[in-house]
Parts: C-alpha cells; structure tokens; sequence
C-alpha cells in the first residue's frame, strides 16, 4: 500500500527555463507543513469528475485518499489513480507532470506513474486534474531501501538524466549552483546547536564543515540535464528494500546531475549510494571529477534541513541520511 507522501521544505515551482537560472539572494524560510487542500477535493466530487469526463471509467470503484504536499489522490480500481492539486500552487506541477513525463518516458524501464487521461474543473472543483497509473509498492521514507538496490537506483537516474531542453523548468529549491544553498545550511545548522536526534547523537560540525567545504571546492557540473528534482525517500518505491519505482514528478527540473543523486542519502545506506553511483556512471559514460563531493554537499544540506522540521518521516529520513553522510558527533557524550 502506498505510504502519504510528505513533502521538503520549499516547493519548487515549473515556470521559468533553464537560460534564467540566477542565485537565490537571501534566505527563504522553511514551510512548516502542508497547506490545507480545497474543500472540494471529496470522493463525491472526484466521482462526479471521472463519470462525467471519463464515463468509461464508471465501473472502477473509487478507493482510499493518499494526501501528499501538493496532490491528494484517489485510487480508482486496481491500476489507476485519480490525481489532483490540493492548492492552486501545485497545478503548474500537475501540467510538468502531464507534459514532460510522457515527452521524456519513452526509454525509462522502471516503474512511473503514467498518465491515461487529463481532466478540467467540475462538480466545484476549480483546477486541472489527472487519472495515472497506479504504481503498487511502499515508500522509501518508511521502507528503506537497502544498499543492494543501489544499481538499479543508479540506472534509473541514469535514464532520466537526459541533456535538459531550453523549456526545462527551473526548480528554485535544486535548479541553483552550490553556493546558493549555503544560508539554509547556516540557518538550519543554528537551529540544531543543541539539538539531538531520536538516540541522542549530536552533529558533528566539524566534519559538516569539512563535508560542505569539499561539495563548494569541487568543479562545477559542466551539464544541465532533466531530472527529477525531488527524489526523496517519499518518492522513491520500495519492494522490501528493493528498488520498485519513481512517483511525483511535479518538481522536474534542468539541475546539476549531483541533485538526484545527493537525495540518495535519505533513500539508502551510503553504500547504496556510491553503488548507485558507479552505475550511473557506468550507464551515462560521463566524466564529472567534482560529482561525488557535489551529491555528498547536496545530500548534507537536505538532510541537515530536514532535521529542523517538525515532521516524523521528514526527520526520520534526516537523521538516517546524517548517519550515513558520518556527521554524527562520535564522543561518548553525544
């Protein structure tokens, strides 16, 4: 069954292109949770969607709600969902889902939501609407995924990362060069001075500090390519800690090819994530000397974010990730 999906700190937004990529200024502070979705989002209303727009569709039971950040979701029988924005900010990341995946999906081999139809408002429904594929599996933030599924990870990512068009989007969360994500780094970092996690351990600034210097002195990523954008243990399915697919894809992006990668840390073991790596590598052929210190920069700075939220899969993932990124103060005293 699948898990709620729980979303990051920011949302990024698909609007501008990839040529205007400029470096945040200032410090954006951290949601502290999801919005409230519209009042009309209620079985009455997505059944009164589906019979009239998709009256083929008539028969399939309408089953249990799934409320992520952006999207509630309904299954419809046994292989779809009905999938829809819970706020109006979130319809441009249905449209990038709508357009981009099936654009891009051709040659991808492991499992994705696909879209079968496209919906309009109805029944006071006001926005945009979608019935995708149902992918079966849990989430990562809940069942980790283990280090032997790292491979697979790393093909995926690999598939995805094609050379990003001019019409990419730009994601004001990930689309941004290393130096830019350094203030929420500094902020969330004050934030934990005293903090502990759920055994007691303490971060290890030091080495945090050595870890981030690494990510801001290695070369810079010569390629912008697709990617997904937001590949957190929520997004990432897992079949008893095997790899078993890829879902929300409303944050896709032109990145640096370290972002996917580096969101690795809340998925699986750091073992996972270098095998990951080597596939990728192997798959792609691409010479990158700075990409291991660059994912390990991003991979640090989401975890170290996500450790200030108040939220138990976003922290469970955190501190998971911290331990594996080895951040995690070693004195007795910790």
């Amino acid at each position: 069954m699948r898990t709620t999906r729980t979303r990051g700190p920011r949302r990024g937004t698909a609007g501008a292109s990839v040529a205007t990529m400029t470096q945040r200024d200032a410090h954006t502070p951290l949601d502290t949770g999801p919005p409230r979705a519209h009042p009309s989002i209620t079985p009455e209303t997505v059944r009164g969607l589906v019979d009239d727009q998709d009256p083929d569709f008539h028969e399939l039971e309408l089953g249990e709600r799934f409320d992520g950040w952006d999207m509630a979701m309904y299954r419809l029988g046994d292989d779809l969902a009905v999938r829809l924005p819970r706020v109006e900010a979130a319809v441009d990341s249905l449209i990038a889902e709508t357009r981009f995946v099936p654009r891009l999906s051709d040659a991808w081999d492991f499992p994705f939501p696909r879209v079968v139809r496209s919906g309009l408002p109805g029944h006071g429904y006001p926005w945009p609407w979608a019935i995708v594929s149902w992918v079966p599996s849990a989430t990562a933030d809940k069942v980790p995924l283990t280090a032997a599924a790292g491979p697979s990870m790393g093909r995926a990512i690999a598939q995805i990362h094609c050379r990003a068009d001019a019409d990419a989007p730009y994601n004001p969360e990930q689309s941004l060069p290393m130096a830019a994500r350094g203030a929420d780094l500094a902020w969330a970092l004050d934030q934990l001075a005293d903090a502990r996690g759920p055994a007691g351990e303490r971060l290890d600034v030091q080495r945090i500090d050595a870890l981030w210097k690494a990510a801001l002195d290695a070369p810079a990523g010569r390629d912008v390519v697709w990617s997904h954008a937001d590949l957190h243990g929520s997004n990432v399915l897992s079949a008893n800690g095997a790899f078993a697919g890829i879902i929300d894809w409303g944050k896709m992006a032109g990145c640096d090819r370290a972002v996917d990668l580096g969101f690795l840390y809340t998925v699986m073991p750091h073992a996972g994530v270098m095998a990951a790596v080597a596939a990728y590598r192997e798959a792609t052929g691409v010479e990158d000397p700075g990409l291991e210190d660059r994912l390990t920069g991003i991979g640090l700075s989401k975890c170290v974010l996500w450790a200030t939220l108040d939220r138990p899969l976003n922290l469970a993932m955190a501190w998971r990730g911290l331990h594996e990124l080895s951040v995690i103060d070693p004195r007795e005293d910790s």
